[in-house]
């Protein structure tokens, strides 16, 4: 099979988001596989992986005339994009000989944009929800034909250290939507008790203040981490916290919990429910909630464990296999 997968942002050198990595993990498993595989980007930079890229615009009309010109080149067999930013809208309403799969995280709506993704979902010849939370929402829209195919992380095998106790790890991108404003909420308590170290770079976000009195409240902030200084932060950390408003699925708080790490999750927050729950890790209601689990947890040892028994769960080689079985099931009926 031809098989190409369209995301303006796949690149290799710069952290470009949980579908990014996704899509790069598909691909180094695929590439074992006999099948050709093709990308689409608007991302220069290192390439290494054994898939054909095509660099198109960040001109987003521009864009979408080189893409259906490479599409009509390429002429692949399977098409896989991203629901944010509905890159194939336009081609989806054509005829077309390719079978299209939509890999869809949270709808566009939920953030106040214009719901592009839903009119290509009604297009496409399946929806991929990559969590249980997503796929509620998503066949709704489109009534059927879904499937749910989670994301997944890289299974260490780091030698273990003793935890620092009441250590904390928060990782994302300062935005609303990851809910770095909503550290503010936690109480005063919580930063005299717990260690929070804040893995994300400052320019990302317009208000350096509040980087500031975050680091006045006793939190450590890091950026431009290594992978060896990343996954050792992780191995040393006893909780990974997440504040976000919204996930369709938490890359960064399951890759904690391969190195030990109990996660901590608001209730409201979406897919990561998926994998989080009271008998690996801790749901809060609210902030103060937050605090007052964290500081009576009496079974870290054993959550410990069990998070790292459900992180070894989610293997890229397993998702891309069934993402592979979904490609074959389409090619199939095609042909």
């Amino acid at each position: 099979m031809k098989i190409l997968f369209v995301h303006k942002d796949l690149n290799q050198e710069i952290n470009a988001g949980g579908i990014n990595t996704v899509y790069l993990k598909h691909i180094e498993e695929l590439q074992k596989t006999n099948n050709e595989l093709y990308v689409i980007t608007s991302r220069d930079g290192k390439w290494n992986l054994n898939a054909k890229r095509y660099i198109v615009s960040t001109d987003k009309e521009k864009r979408n005339n080189e893409i259906e010109q490479i599409i009509k080149e390429i002429d692949p067999d399977i098409i896989d994009v991203f629901s944010w930013g509905a890159e194939l809208v336009e081609y989806v309403k054509k005829p077309h000989r390719a079978k299209v799969i939509m890999r869809a995280d949270i709808p566009m709506k939920f953030y106040g944009r214009e719901p592009l993704d839903e009119e290509m979902a009604r297009y496409c010849d399946k929806i991929v929800s990559i969590s249980k939370w997503c796929d509620f929402e998503w066949s709704s829209v489109v009534g059927g034909n879904t499937t749910i195919i989670p994301h997944a992380c890289d299974i260490s095998n780091i030698k273990r250290v003793n935890k620092v106790k009441n250590s904390i790890v928060w990782v994302g991108k300062a935005t609303d939507t990851k809910g770095f404003d909503l550290l503010f909420k936690l109480p005063n308590e919580f930063f005299k008790k717990f260690k929070l170290t804040v893995v994300c770079a400052k320019t990302i976000f317009t208000d350096i203040k509040l980087f500031e009195e975050l680091e006045a409240k006793g939190v450590k902030i890091v950026e431009n981490l290594s992978d060896e200084e990343y996954f050792g932060l992780l191995n040393k950390s006893q909780y990974v916290l997440s504040t976000a408003r919204r996930e369709g699925f938490c890359i960064a708080v399951l890759e904690a919990m391969n190195y030990g790490c109990i996660p901590v999750i608001p209730y409201w927050i979406g897919g990561t429910t998926d994998f989080v729950n009271n008998n690996n890790g801790i749901v809060y209601n609210n902030f103060d909630d937050c605090y007052k689990k964290m500081l009576n947890e009496k079974e870290v040892e054993l959550k410990s464990a069990r998070a790292i028994n459900t992180s070894s769960k989610y293997k890229w080689s397993k998702i891309a296999k069934k993402s592979l079985n979904v490609y074959k099931e389409l090619y199939k009926n095609e042909n």
